[in-house]
């Protein structure tokens, strides 16, 4: 696997839940030998969107309840 930043290699890192909360799967990441970006599957997915899916994740969430309360912007 290549770096999306520099373009080096990368290598697996085990994250895991230092603070002793319960792990139901252990989740694998990469990070670069070079520039040290680590990168894991939610990470991987979010720079995989479209940018229409990137517009449609910008227009719903906290911004439409907090516009609902009636707070200004």
């Amino acid at each position: 696997m290549h770096c999306h930043r520099c373009q080096s290699l990368m290598f697996p890192i085990d994250l895991r839940d230092w603070g002793g909360g319960p792990m139901h799967e252990s989740p694998v990441a990469w990070r670069c030998f070079a520039c040290g970006d680590i990168v894991d599957h939610l990470i991987a997915m979010n720079r995989n969107r479209t940018e229409n899916n990137r517009e449609e994740w910008r227009k719903g969430g906290a911004r439409h309840r907090v516009a609902a309360l009636g707070f200004p912007r």
